[in-house]
């Protein structure tokens, strides 16, 4: 605003990158973390308006999502199939030197937001200047990387480590042993982090405090700028956190402040599982494909949590999806307190519904549930039911939610009555093996088909407390009309697709009625429905476009 031109161009931009590409780790499909830093005359407001709009008018561009009101404001979008994340610093300078390197006195001057978006830069260039031999470095992380995400613990908003805890961790241990080559880098890391001393698991009272993991000395900074250094004797929240990994640089942060408990006994068992896999490849009885192999998360509880995103566009599934990722944790941590609950593990991703595409887009979240059963009673009852409600509450308030064309719904399933499409392929192939060779009797044909028939029916009539909005429930009538007209993809699509479609288009049918006046007959038959949808849908809760009366 009033500056001229030439002043203007000469004032200059710089960006920087950060994250598993500024460390060299970075995978194909992986996102690139990069900051743009610019001269104090533009402002966090200009960069969300005009950025943002030129980025719309690029043709390869795609998937452009600002968040300016995120923790670290960020605008997210694919460049040529690539996915970017893009985050925002303004600095108290006026020119921006070609060759400028962020360091402490940047800080001065700017507020908490840029700070933030600062520190995932400034935190890459402290490792890779901190780890003795930088290449074994990079090939122990890869490693770890792989490991982690092939065992479902890779996911900092969803509760475990991400990205920059577990660059931290492998630096600590290249510390710990500078001269050794990555394969024993990699079996040391278990043996390390297996004997570690972090949070107590048994909730007793006053326990041992966690041992933080730290790659230099917490400073407090050279230049009194007052920001907020991690200190559990000063800020009593912080005695609470489960498994510090500091961030080398100031302002020193836990990089691990989502973890939950139930996370973290998934960890230590995942720590334990690795250091037995490397002592037996040690001893020359294993080789390190073990390691790699994918966790049967699907197989490993009888009960789950499943929490359904729907939204009635591509790009608004995509903004619900992520704002529900962000809070699936403050439900994990409501579930993990309630009586016989041992572990709520989530999956790493949501998982896109079979069905998603055709008319609704539907993807969704699971937590796997291990109850601590008593033999005096033959299945406890666990009251989820007011946890799952301040949950959909909670995400009704966020500002992404639009009521017209986003609902979340949240059921209790057993593990036999997962969607066909993620339940365990291991389990189904060693059940196939078991039948082989023993054809079925009539009676249990017979009880396989009634059990498929319930099945079908509790899915219809959960279908039906989603299905209320009349906007919804029209582009279900087009998708179920689509589907009817191309068997072979109906038949590919979820099995149980076709019948919430037709429960959507009933209930769409009833909509239109009332809306021509026919009311009387419409709401008697509907008032059935529901007392119905509330019974057989307990303990559950719906929300939005899809909601339950």
């Amino acid at each position: 605003g009033g500056m001229a031109g030439e002043v203007a161009a000469a004032a200059g931009a710089k960006i920087f990158t950060f994250g598993s590409y500024r460390l060299g780790v970075h995978a194909s499909g992986a996102d690139i973390d990069t900051l743009l830093v610019v001269p104090e005359h533009i402002h966090r407001n200009h960069f969300f308006e005009h950025m943002t709009a030129l980025l719309r008018e690029q043709p390869d561009v795609r998937e452009l999502d600002p968040v300016p009101t995120a923790y670290v404001p960020i605008i997210k979008f694919e460049l040529d199939g690539i996915p970017i994340d893009l985050l925002f610093a303004r600095l108290a300078m006026t020119v921006i030197p070609d060759d400028l390197q962020i360091e402490e006195r940047h800080l001065k001057g700017i507020d908490e937001p840029t700070v933030r978006s600062l520190n995932g830069t400034r935190v890459a260039s402290a490792i890779l200047s901190l780890v003795p031999n930088v290449p074994n470095f990079r090939t122990t992380l890869r490693c770890i990387k792989l490991w982690a995400k092939k065992r479902g613990i890779y996911s900092n908003a969803l509760g475990f480590l991400g990205g920059v805890a577990w660059a931290l961790l492998t630096a600590r241990v290249c510390q710990l042993y500078p001269n050794a080559c990555p394969a024993t880098l990699l079996a040391r890391f278990f043996r390390v982090y297996s004997n570690w001393k972090f949070a107590d698991l048994s909730r007793a009272p006053n326990p041992p405090p966690p041992v933080p993991i730290l790659l230099c000395p917490i400073t407090e900074g050279t230049l009194n700028l007052g920001l907020k250094v991690w200190n559990p004797k000063k800020y009593p929240r912080e005695r609470f956190d489960l498994m510090p990994v500091i961030t080398p640089c100031y302002p020193c942060m836990n990089s691990t402040f989502n973890l939950t408990y139930s996370n973290l006994r998934v960890l230590k068992e995942e720590f334990e599982r690795g250091l037995e896999i490397a002592t037996n490849v040690e001893d020359g009885e294993a080789d390190w494909h073990a390691l790699f192999e994918p966790d049967d998360f699907f197989a490993k509880y009888t009960r789950y949590v499943l929490i359904e995103a729907n939204a009635l566009t591509e790009d608004d599934h995509r903004r619900w999806e992520g704002t529900i990722e962000s809070k699936v944790r403050h439900l994990m941590k409501k579930l993990e307190v309630l009586p016989h609950i041992v572990v709520v593990h989530p999956y790493p991703k949501p998982v896109l519904s079979a069905y998603s595409g055709h008319g609704v887009w539907s993807s969704s979240f699971y937590l796997g549930i291990s109850e601590r059963y008593d033999p005096n009673v033959a299945e406890p009852t666990v009251h989820f039911g007011p946890a799952v409600r301040e949950f959909t509450s909670m995400l009704t308030e966020q500002t992404a939610y639009n009521e017209d064309a986003m609902g979340v719904h949240v059921v209790l399933v057993r593990r036999s009555d997962l969607p066909a499409h993620v339940r365990s392929r291991r389990r189904r192939r060693e059940k196939r093996k078991r039948e082989e060779g023993a054809p079925a009797s009539a009676d249990t044909l017979e009880a396989m088909r009634a059990k498929r028939a319930k099945a079908q029916a509790d899915a219809a009539i959960a279908a039906a407390a989603r299905a209320q909005h009349t906007g919804l429930l029209s582009r279900a009538q087009e998708a179920l009309a689509n589907l009817e007209s191309q068997p072979p993809l109906a038949a590919a699509q979820d099995e149980l697709g076709t019948e919430r479609l037709e429960v959507w288009r009933g209930q769409a049918a009833s909509a239109h009625a009332e809306s021509l006046g026919e009311a009387t007959a419409a709401n008697s038959g509907r008032a059935g429905d529901q007392s119905s949808t509330a019974a057989a849908a307990e303990p559950g809760a719906s929300a939005g476009a899809g909601a339950a009366a």
